[in-house]
């Protein structure tokens, strides 16, 4: 049986993808999210600054970290 990776619970059905369609969606969300929503790319022109001091700590990277691969 599969189990939650939260709680370690066994659970049912466990969430079936291709851990490379994953990263492609998670990928696709990501820069949709980076490109439309977020403010601080267009504040930070520094690519360097903008991911240590804004990306590293997204929760948006968090949410997508928690489906799967790293992204």
């Amino acid at each position: 049986m599969a189990k939650c990776k939260f709680c370690g619970q066994g659970v049912r059905v466990a969430p079936v993808f291709h851990p490379a369609c994953w990263e492609q969606r998670a990928n696709k969300v990501a820069e949709a999210f980076c490109d439309e929503y977020c403010r601080w790319p267009n504040e930070v022109k520094d690519q360097r600054d903008l991911i240590e001091l804004h990306c590293s700590k997204c929760v948006v990277v968090e949410l997508l970290r928690m489906g799967g691969n790293e992204v």
